[in-house]
């Protein structure tokens, strides 16, 4: 048993490591708009009892830099004033759009934004979200650039207080920094769908997996790197702030929404990841079950969890330095205690518990 632990803690590590080595401590050059006709870019947002999120969102939108610019808003059956707060917006740009009784869910939402849009570059972003000025000009003049089909962004919390929230607020910077190390391996296998463009005919064509009722970010990511290039923009111009979870009960439900989808991977590298991490977590929980009846393995057990804190706190470093969110190292200890109950639960509820989103109920067919 503890050379089975010893193999996964040192696969683990291997895969921590390899995301370090990659990483890229600073910001990538900001390329600039060199064509004389730039593409029309549809920014598309679905929303659902956003009111108090709209406005930000909204005027966000509408100050970016990139002039070239129409902004899909697509109702979602909300149950609020979201619908009012997005037609109080009198600009050309501006197209909003109530989904059908037969449209329902984020994704069929998504969807009917794309069937209503003209531009050559899809852009897309959540509704409690707010772009810095920058932000989609320079996602834009990277994707040209580099002739990326599908360019992806950095994402973070807004910044909040409290305990939870910090621990909340680096669990999910981990999340965003090991995404975005896959890009920089070339091996891209996570992205959020709070920030990223992709060319209209990748999105068309592409295999959004309709099993589920999420993913659609991921599961486009997945295809557009089966067939195209693709990429991830490392520059502070185009961090995109959204809204944490409210209390322990909004983070453990996202977490197993977000966990549901993962079934229906077919990138392996994702599965391989995904597998990685579980069995790690696993194993730490296993040496302290193991530690209460035979007492030598809780030796074992602080011995994996010191491996793991040392190679986490390597990584979540570089990731801190490129979000300025350095006073958050005092979460990484409580992080990886808290890390290994965490994973295993969500993977756990995941498989039978399908939590509500928006007032909705997630489903897997």
């Amino acid at each position: 048993m503890i050379i089975t632990f010893a193999i996964i803690t040192i696969i683990y590590s291997l895969l921590i490591l390899a995301f370090c080595y990659h990483w890229r401590d600073e910001d990538e050059p900001a390329t600039r708009i060199s064509v004389d006709n730039p593409p029309l870019v549809s920014v598309i947002v679905a929303f659902r009892n956003e009111e108090k999120n709209l406005p930000a969102l909204v005027e966000s939108l509408l100050a970016q830099s990139y002039g070239k610019l129409e902004i899909i808003l697509v109702n979602d059956h909300s149950e609020d004033n979201s619908l009012a707060v997005a037609k109080s917006y009198h600009d050309s740009r501006i197209k909003v759009i109530d989904a059908s009784d037969e449209i329902v869910g984020k994704k069929a939402a998504l969807k009917l934004g794309y069937e209503k849009s003209s531009g050559e570059i899809l852009y897309f972003t959540d509704a409690d979200c707010i772009l810095k000025r920058e932000c989609i000009e320079t996602i834009i003049a990277e994707m040209l650039g580099k002739k990326y089909a599908m360019a992806c962004g950095p994402v973070c919390y807004s910044n909040g207080k409290g305990f939870f929230n910090g621990i909340v607020q680096l669990e999910f910077l981990s999340l965003t920094g090991s995404g975005a190390a896959g890009f920089f391996m070339n091996k891209p296998f996570m992205c959020n769908g709070a920030n990223f463009a992709v060319e209209r005919k990748v999105y068309a064509e592409a295999d959004l997996n309709k099993k589920y009722s999420s993913g659609d970010d991921v599961f486009l990511l997945h295809y557009a790197d089966s067939k195209y290039k693709v990429g991830f923009v490392q520059n502070e111009k185009c961090i995109v702030e959204t809204q944490s979870p409210e209390g322990l009960g909004g983070f453990f439900a996202q977490r197993v929404r977000w966990a549901s989808k993962a079934g229906g991977y077919k990138n392996p590298f994702a599965i391989f990841v995904s597998a990685t991490v579980f069995l790690m977590s696993l194993t730490l929980i296993a040496s302290f079950v193991a530690g209460c009846i035979c007492p030598i393995y809780f030796i074992v057990f602080f011995c994996l969890l010191f491996m793991k804190n040392a190679v986490d706190t390597y990584f979540i470093v570089y990731v801190l330095h490129f979000y300025h969110r350095g006073k958050l190292w005092w979460a990484i200890l409580p992080l990886t205690l808290l890390h290994p109950l965490y994973i295993v639960s969500v993977a756990v509820a995941s498989l039978f518990y399908r939590p509500k989103w928006k007032g909705r109920r997630i489903t897997v067919k």
